[in-house]
């Protein structure tokens, strides 16, 4: 079993417990809560001797306050902001965000635009190869864990099925390494991940190598989940910064999910139609009767 080495070290969330705790503080603990959620860099900077007139409390009342949130002392707080600082720095103070509509239809089309066209750099080699493989495979099982991860492999699934390829996705970590430990060397095992450090789906592929399937994975380049795959997808999934809207992430991952669905229907294009044919026949026949509408629901 495999162990995250950020186990033994995770970092307090001072900030949530101070959150939690707003409506039960006393006037002046508030006031110590607000300056510290406001300016947490500012308030680590300061002695105690200018802690006091910043925010205008007494000593003993910055004493109490740092045992009320279940802190040792000042030192300790500090420590605590600190380590929350530099995981979540980007959320404590956010760009202005845009509030018309015509602003969130831009900002929403540019980061998906800019997401897309950094996925566009993948190796044309690399997409070749991925494709190869994809054809080979007699079933293709692909993991997933998390937020958006775990519907990618659904959609996987979705865009290969209707290819005439057999698609297991699974998003249960604990049901990865047991369907890994079922795979033999005929299996490929497709992972996707927006940080490429999932620990479930990455024991699942040390799992599945031990019994020769081959994994590949989508996923930022330079993580232990590329270092592990047979082939990587390489996408990058950072952000433009702006924390309060939805990763732009999507969107490249699904246009390298495409561009291999592409890839496979293109080099199988008989059976794929026929496969089209069918599954189109019986949707317009039993479910809608518009020829041009999606071959989907």
């Amino acid at each position: 079993m495999m162990t995250s080495s950020k186990d033994s070290k995770k970092i307090p969330d001072i900030f949530g417990r101070i959150h939690n705790l707003l409506p039960e503080l006393s006037r002046t603990q508030r006031r110590i809560a607000d300056a510290i959620l406001q300016d947490p860099s500012g308030f680590v900077e300061k002695p105690i001797e200018e802690i006091v007139p910043w925010i205008g409390v007494s000593a003993p009342t910055v004493t109490r306050f740092c045992r009320r949130v279940g802190c040792d002392g000042l030192r300790d707080l500090k420590l605590q902001i600190m380590g929350a600082i530099r995981v979540g720095a980007r959320y404590l103070k956010t760009q202005e965000p845009v509030t018309s509509i015509t602003g969130l239809r831009d900002q929403t089309a540019a980061r998906a635009h800019d997401a897309i066209a950094q996925a566009m750099s993948i190796p044309d080699s690399v997409l070749d190869e991925a494709i190869a493989h994809i054809l080979r495979a007699d079933t293709i099982y692909a993991f997933g864990s998390g937020g958006v991860s775990s519907w990618l492999v659904e959609e996987f699934q979705n865009r290969f099925f209707r290819l005439g390829k057999t698609v297991v996705p699974c998003r249960d970590g604990i049901m990865q390494s047991m369907l890994a430990a079922t795979m033999e060397s005929d299996t490929l095992i497709v992972v996707c991940s927006l940080s490429g450090n999932n620990r479930s789906s990455l024991e699942a592929m040390q799992i599945a190598r031990e019994y020769g399937a081959f994994s590949l994975a989508v996923c930022p380049p330079e993580t232990e989940m590329a270092e592990m795959a047979d082939l990587t997808v390489p996408v990058e999934t950072h952000d433009s910064g702006d924390v309060l809207g939805p990763t732009s992430a999507r969107y490249a991952m699904l246009y390298a999910i495409d561009v291999l669905a592409l890839g496979v229907a293109t080099r199988t294009r008989e059976k794929s139609l026929e496969t089209l044919r069918r599954l189109k026949h019986q949707f317009v026949s039993n479910v809608a009767d518009d020829e041009m509408r999606p071959l989907a629901d």
